[in-house]
């Protein structure tokens, strides 16, 4: 997809028509050709759950994979773009196609990132792989952001010389404002009239305006990941409570179970010396029983 001048494209707006979008709750439900019948069904839908869960997982670091070779053959494409400058164009199309696409591999990475989210709340282990693969993305994005920053500025340095090679008395303030300006054909056109070097104005110049495309797409780009990121991190803050709530439970349920053993302990212990008394009396009641027989045998034999 191509560029408006407006640079309104955004991560969200360009949810329609994502090839890696895929829709809820499909293609990661998993059939289980040894399910038992009714019986254990239960058993059966947890396991099938599991399955489908770690598909999914699977199924992500797949995506996170390709993500992140985006992002060094967009990397190796803007070094080519600087050395090669006549081949410009054709390079160009190249990485603003493999842009496009790594957005929308992005767009379809923070769904079922989202969608994982909601599948682990109540399971440790789903958790932490759900975590994982958040940490993961967050990361990819972070280096795409270096990226496209580094290169932003190289683009940047590239069309200050060349502006200066036409306009060598250029202050750093006109040359600010002639690179920066989406309309610049005029300012482009005057300067390549006036030059005494018009073949090499007309070069340098024409870098100058490619590097300004360059420049404009970058900063979109870097725009969209910045919103992507604050995606990912708003997803973070809102999972915190429901987490905070879970080990809150967990938290609980643990007192619960440690007040519960003491309790029993103390259940064990009094038994115990209740057992021990008991068998005190009965011991009592055989020595007055022995005493007895030893007093009262004697007295009727007389």
């Amino acid at each position: 997809m191509s560029y408006d001048n407006n640079g309104q494209n955004n991560y969200n707006s360009y949810s329609s028509g994502n090839p890696y979008a895929q829709p809820e709750q499909e293609g990661y439900e998993l059939s289980n050709p040894y399910a038992a019948g009714a019986g254990s069904s239960g058993t059966s839908n947890g396991q099938d759950d599991m399955i489908s869960f770690f598909a999914e997982v699977d199924d992500i670091k797949k995506n996170l994979v390709q993500y992140d070779d985006n992002v060094e053959r967009i990397e190796s494409l803007h070094k080519r773009s600087l050395d090669d400058i006549s081949g410009e164009e054709a390079n160009h199309n190249q990485v603003t196609a493999l842009m496009d696409e790594t957005r929308a591999l992005a767009l379809s990475l923070r769904d079922k990132i989202k969608s994982l989210e909601s599948r682990s709340q109540r399971d440790n282990t789903k958790k932490v792989q759900a975590e994982n693969v958040k940490h993961q993305f967050t990361n990819s994005i972070r280096k795409y952001q270096a990226v496209e920053a580094n290169f932003r500025q190289k683009y940047k340095e590239r069309a200050e010389r060349q502006y200066k090679v036409v306009f060598p008395e250029a202050t750093e303030e006109e040359v600010q404002q002639a690179i920066s300006e989406s309309d610049n054909n005029q300012i482009f056109a005057e300067a390549v009239m006036n030059s005494n070097r018009r073949g090499q104005a007309e070069a340098a110049l024409s870098e100058v305006q490619t590097r300004h495309r360059d420049i404009q797409q970058i900063s979109r780009t870097m725009n969209e990941l910045a919103e992507l990121f604050e995606d990912m991190q708003q997803l973070v803050a809102e999972q915190e409570p429901i987490v905070a709530t879970i080990e809150n439970k967990a938290q609980e349920a643990q007192q619960d179970i440690e007040g519960g053993v003491a309790q029993t302990n103390k259940a064990v212990k009094s038994a115990r010396a209740m057992r021990k008394k008991k068998w005190w009396c009965l011991l009592i009641l055989v020595i007055i029983a022995v005493i007895l027989i030893a007093v009262l045998v004697p007295t009727l034999r007389k």
